[in-house]
C-alpha cells in the first residue's frame, strides 16, 4: 500500500473487479476492455492496483502494470482508470506509479501507449515528464502515441 493525502494505491482484491469493470465500460473510448478472467489472470501474474479516495476510502479506479518482474527492468503502464475526474487523482496516481516503478520495482523504464484523441492523458502524462517515442496504428484504424519515461531522466515527484 502506497498513499497520498488524496488517494491510497492498493493490491486489488477479486471483489472489486465488478466495479472495475464498470469504470472501463464508462471508459471504454479510451482503454481496451478487459473479461472478469482477464483481470483475474492480471491480478495472478502482473501488478493490479486499486485506488481508493482517501478521505471516502471509496474504490475511484486502477491501474494495471505489466512486466514488473521482468529481468530488463522495462514497465508498462498498461491501463490507468480514474472514474472521478478533475480533482487530480490521476496526477497523484501517475506520481505514485512512478515511485512503486522507479523504487519498488527498480525499473530502467516506464512506457505506455494512449489513443491520440486522448488529449487529457497525453496532456498529464507529458506534465509528469514522460516523452514521446512514436505512433503506432491498430487493427481498428486508431492511432496510439507512445510514450516513456526513465528513471534517470526524472524526479519522482514531478
Amino acid at each position: 500500500m502506497v498513499e497520498t493525502d488524496k488517494i491510497i494505491l492498493r493490491k486489488t482484491k477479486l471483489e472489486n473487479i465488478e466495479k472495475i469493470l464498470a469504470f472501463e465500460e464508462n471508459n471504454n473510448q479510451f482503454v481496451q476492455q478487459y473479461s472478469f478472467a482477464e483481470h483475474k489472470e492480471v491480478l495472478e501474474k502482473e501488478s493490479h492496483l486499486s485506488v481508493f479516495e482517501s478521505k471516502s476510502n471509496l474504490l475511484i479506479g486502477f491501474v494495471i502494470l505489466a512486466g514488473v518482474f521482468s529481468s530488463d527492468k522495462i514497465i508498462e503502464f498498461r491501463r490507468i482508470v480514474i472514474s472521478k475526474k478533475g480533482f487530480g487523482y490521476g496526477k497523484e496516481t501517475v506520481q505514485l506509479v512512478k515511485k512503486i516503478c522507479f523504487e519498488d520495482y527498480k525499473a530502467n523504464k516506464i512506457w505506455l501507449d494512449v489513443y491520440t484523441n486522448n488529449e487529457r492523458a497525453i496532456k498529464l502524462y507529458k506534465s509528469m515528464g514522460f516523452i514521446e517515442e512514436g505512433l503506432e496504428s491498430t487493427e481498428k484504424s486508431r492511432t496510439l502515441l507512445i510514450m516513456s519515461i526513465t528513471n534517470n531522466s526524472i524526479t519522482i515527484n514531478q
